[in-house]
């Protein structure tokens, strides 16, 4: 495509911007809708049903419930902001630059205050389905020629227009793309000058067109009229980026460096030759050139400069987007809430215009008995009473009777209906937006945790669309970040990076050593740091940011230390726990130092490393020579050692021996013991059984004696009976003796 001259530059940029609403009308439209959404109130009402509610003074009630789930999206981007990792793909790249240039990425998003960016970047894109991400270069300061990158939000992503035929989800095959900034005269003259064309010919352009022809401006008068105000403002000034290509040929050189061929060649390298079919290595390359333009609706404002990346520094961040014939169709987070959300509102409205007209439900009652005049104002005024007139009316049958009193028309509003019908829709809301109740904080009670954490897990899932296509255009910045890098540090100097505790260091980068590598300035080998060599590529990591990472790890180790107080009595542990509680201050670093002054985190230079070494070598030389002596001496001392191991070892069987010989004798005393006292035992009871046996028989001796003196006694008068006793006596005297012979047990 043939590039505008200078003058025709004006109409050109006009013309890409009404190309660009043309082309996403229908997506724009949208977008505003859905913000109205987000914002919520009476934004969610057509203009017209506003209009007329507020005409008839009824009510109109807004329940957001769109704006809850685009900032679930946003917190969550907020609490796991992305970062860069930086890896070495070649060319002579190595891991330490690597970690280098990752240092530089976290410092222009330090510096930038990149999380703002990416937040606002993640809140759009859930809500309208757009947003921007803009990359820019600046001077270090105003007396300075060295250049730093910065990471800016885009408030109003409308004020963005791209190239309609680019096709790629980040638009990186776009041509060109602008960024409309809006003045008012005031600001315009102070930024841009009093004499510029818009502001010189105000009443010409209101009087015709035929001005833009005479100033060789194209384009038509409604255009200009709307980039200028009609010549009072608002002034538009586009940001315009131009992207062009031109094929340029590569060749490839013995020194196995590719050279395009204006660049110089070193001396004694030539072109390198295929030995097959004697061609040179070369093939042609589409070399992308973007310029940067600023100019307003009349002119360009001042000279174009060339941007440092390869692509467009304006990253889109876009939402699910699907082609219908031809016509792109962008969705967004809430465009499928936004009818339920509708719904909800009329269905809040209603339910509070129905409690609204409970207290006015109007009185009944015989035409005459309303004749105080309070009755006029009976639903909106409160009176301890209320009169009537009393009403003859004539029944059926001709009487007169007297007319009942007045009654008021009391009915029961659908309310619980209504509440069911709100519910239904917010669940629409719900499953359109994929987020519950668990991760909008509702208490839900009747779920366990395991249920709580699936049903935010699916919210993540459903929308996890939007945040990766956020880390996708953070991506892309990075890499065009890892590009310009070594343009704007070219040469040996010192930069600040930014470590992944969040700790600024200072390196130096990009050094020049002699062929021995020696620093001359130390004395010791020195390492380049050269990120201007090899090629590097940065990807996006996402996770909770190194404060809340230390936090989180400083709770752990409370925990831990609560449960486990004697690790705090390890060296080092209770002043490194210190550390990390004070983050820095300077206090608390005072007490870690009283517990451990010497805890290795002091900076060091190379020197004081070197001594270090030294004095660490020099104390294992000396540990190794005692070594070297205990083991000479415990060599010669080894054959009395040996002898008196063996003395040991004998003495040592003696006394096992005479153990067990003492051991088996005191087993067979308790084993003998016992066996008595069993027997003592045995023999006790055989004797008390003797005793009483002998008790008994002489008891008995006793009796029988008695009977013989009685029957003595009666045998005196009669002799036969006498005889028969003695023998009767001399029987139980041989059994007496036969039992006292027995033996006794």
């Amino acid at each position: 495509m043939a590039q505008p001259t200078r003058k025709d530059l004006p109409a050109y940029v006009r013309a890409c911007y009404e190309a660009y609403i043309k082309a996403e009308q229908r997506n724009r439209k949208a977008a505003e809708e859905r913000l109205k959404f987000y914002i919520g109130g009476d934004l969610q009402w057509r203009e017209e049903e506003l209009r007329a509610r507020e005409q008839s003074q009824r009510p109109f009630i807004t329940i957001n419930r769109c704006k809850p789930a685009v900032d679930q999206v946003e917190g969550d981007i907020r609490l796991n902001p992305p970062g860069p990792q930086c890896h070495p793909v070649g060319d002579g790249a190595d891991a330490s630059t690597a970690d280098i240039i990752e240092g530089l990425i976290r410092e222009v998003e330090s510096r930038s205050n990149a999380k703002t960016a990416y937040a606002t970047a993640g809140k759009y894109v859930a809500a309208s389905g757009e947003a921007y991400l803009e990359l820019r270069s600046e001077f270090t300061g105003d007396r300075e020629f060295s250049q730093q990158l910065c990471i800016d939000s885009v408030e109003d992503p409308a004020t963005v227009f791209y190239d309609p035929t680019s096709r790629r989800a980040n638009r990186q095959d776009a041509m060109w793309a602008g960024k409309l900034k809006m003045y008012n005269k005031v600001d315009y003259i102070s930024q841009f000058g009093a004499t510029r064309a818009v502001l010189q010919s105000t009443a010409v352009q209101r009087a015709g067109g035929w001005i833009m022809d005479r100033m060789g401006v194209g384009g038509n008068l409604a255009e200009v009229h709307r980039w200028t105000g009609a010549g009072e403002g608002p002034f538009f000034v586009a940001e315009f980026y131009m992207v062009t290509v031109e094929r340029r040929t590569l060749r490839m050189y013995t020194d196995q460096i590719a050279r395009y061929d204006d660049e110089p060649v070193p001396p004694g390298v030539t072109p390198k030759v295929d030995p097959n079919d004697k061609k040179a290595y070369t093939r042609e390359v589409p070399v992308r050139t973007i310029t940067k333009h600023l100019v307003d609706a009349l002119e360009e404002l001042s000279d174009p400069t060339e941007w440092l990346g390869s692509l467009i520094p304006l990253f889109p961040v876009l939402g699910p987007e699907v082609y219908i014939n031809g016509q792109l169709h962008r969705l967004s987070l809430i465009s499928g809430a936004m009818d339920a959300q509708r719904a909800l509102n009329y269905v809040a409205t209603t339910a509070a215009e129905l409690a609204g007209l409970l207290p006015k439900s109007p009185w009944i009652g015989a035409k005459g008995a309303f004749e105080d005049p309070r009755w006029e104002a009976a639903n909106t005024e409160m009176y301890a009473y209320l009169e009537y007139s009393p009403v003859f009316a004539t029944d059926a049958m001709g009487n007169q009777v007297l007319a009942p009193a007045p009654q008021r028309n009391n009915w029961e509003a659908p309310i619980q209906w209504l509440e069911m019908l709100k519910r239904s829709f917010s669940d629409d809301i719900k499953a359109t937006t994929a987020t519950y109740d668990a991760s909008l904080g509702a208490n839900k009670g009747d779920q366990s945790g395991k249920a709580i954490e699936q049903l935010r897990s699916e919210s993540n899932v459903g929308n996890y669309s939007y945040a990766d296509n956020l880390h996708r255009a953070i991506g892309i910045l990075y890499d065009q970040m890892c590009c310009i890098f070594p343009k704007i540090y070219d040469g040996p100097r010192a930069v600040t990076v930014v470590k992944p505790d969040s700790q600024h260091e200072v390196v130096d980068i990009n050094r020049i050593f002699g062929e021995d590598g020696i620093d001359p300035d130390t004395g010791q080998k020195g390492k380049a740091n050269n990120i201007c060599l090899g090629r590097y590529v940065a990807r996006v990591t996402v996770g909770k940011d190194f404060d809340t990472r230390n936090l989180e790890a400083v709770e752990a180790l409370t925990n831990f230390f609560t449960v486990a107080p004697q690790a705090l009595a390890v060296p080092g542990i209770a002043s490194n726990f210190l550390r990390m509680i004070g983050q820095g201050n300077p206090k608390v670093e005072q007490m870690a130092d009283l517990l451990q002054p010497n805890d290795g985190n002091e900076e060091a230079t190379p020197q004081e490393m070197q001594q270090k070494l030294q004095q660490a070598t020099s104390q294992i030389q000396a540990m190794q020579e005692v070594m070297q002596t205990l083991a000479q001496k415990l060599q010669a001392k080894l054959p009395e050692i040996e002898a008196k191991k063996f003395i040991a070892a004998m003495d040592n069987l003696t006394r096992i021996r005479v153990a067990e010989i003492n051991a088996s004798k005191a087993l067979l005393t308790q084993q003998a013991d016992a066996e008595a006292r069993q027997l003592e035992t045995s023999l006790g009871m055989a004797h008390e059984t003797a005793s009483g046996a002998e008790q008994r028989e002489h008891e008995d001796k006793q009796q029988v004696r008695d009977k013989v003196t009685a029957a003595g006694s009666q045998a005196a008068e009669h002799g036969h009976a006498t005889e028969m006793a003695e023998s009767a006596a001399d029987r139980e005297d041989a059994r007496a003796e036969l039992a006292a012979t027995a033996p006794k047990k």
